[in-house]
């Protein structure tokens, strides 16, 4: 196999969770050996996860994948949680195979569709899809693309907006900062490593390679926090099954069961 790949012009090398920790070292190095361009291209779960992490939501990373001063907790341990007050959920469903385990607190939730996680809400925020919105979406493979909204809906606002309104409402506005998209991302392009994309490429629908890391990140490994869904290409298996339109088509009505986890 070695032999057959060292021929080929480049490689491209697709991986998943099982591939992770000190195997990922011994991946990288044996494309090294190879002695062709080598690219790797590391398997997420939901279509903006890569950007997410950019961002800064890795609870011991900071934008731009800087290390923390004081490594925050992961969903896992934010539901197992004994002293927490309150809980702000947005876009995600932690609860969805474990809701037995959700021990009494504030829940807020940030959703387009009753989740197993929304239906124990307090409080539910109806947050606007993808189309409903602006801003820009980061692939598995780094590159940025822009989300332009397609149309105004009622009754929902996009995940930014919410938080906006919220922070104005708490007397934050000052400490939040600028919550429309075009200027937070000129505040990502700013202060994000490798985000500094031209601009002309994402509003002709083009998509800008961002680097925010080379070389290695100065943080304790902790593999066993990386988990995934293993929802499958067909389906995407996290909002479709939530879909009353998409339950109602006569394929859905078969008995074949999809997997989807």
């Amino acid at each position: 196999m070695r032999e057959a790949l060292a021929k080929e012009p480049e490689l491209v090398v697709v991986f998943g969770d099982s591939v992770k920790g000190d195997a990922v070292k011994q991946l990288v190095a044996f494309g090294d050996s190879l002695g062709i361009p080598v690219r790797y291209c590391c398997l997420v779960d939901y279509s903006n996860s890569r950007g997410a992490m950019d961002m800064g939501l890795l609870p011991d990373l900071l934008p731009g994948y800087k290390p923390a001063r004081e490594p925050g907790v992961n969903a896992e341990q934010m539901i197992e949680a004994i002293e927490l007050d309150a809980l702000w959920v947005v876009g995600s469903n932690p609860l969805e195979f474990a809701p037995r385990q959700w021990r009494k607190t504030f829940l807020v939730v940030q959703e387009m569709f009753m989740t197993e996680t929304a239906q124990l809400a307090d409080v539910i925020l109806p947050a606007a899809s993808a189309y409903e919105k602006n801003g820009t979406v980061t692939n598995v493979c780094g590159e940025v693309q822009r989300l332009k909204k397609a149309l105004n809906t009622m009754g929902t606002k996009p995940d930014l907006e919410i938080m906006g309104l919220i922070g104005r409402e708490m007397g934050l506005a000052q400490v939040l900062g600028p919550w429309f998209p075009d200027q937070v991302f000129e505040e990502i392009r700013a202060n994000v490593h490798g985000y500094n994309v031209p601009l002309p490429v994402l509003v002709t629908g083009g998509a800008a390679q961002a680097v925010p890391v080379n070389g290695r990140i100065n943080i304790s490994s902790n593999p066993d926090l990386i988990q995934s869904e293993h929802d499958t290409l067909f389906t995407s298996g996290n909002l479709g099954k939530y879909s009353k339109i998409l339950n109602s088509v006569l394929e859905r009505r078969t008995n074949v069961e999809p997997v989807n986890r």
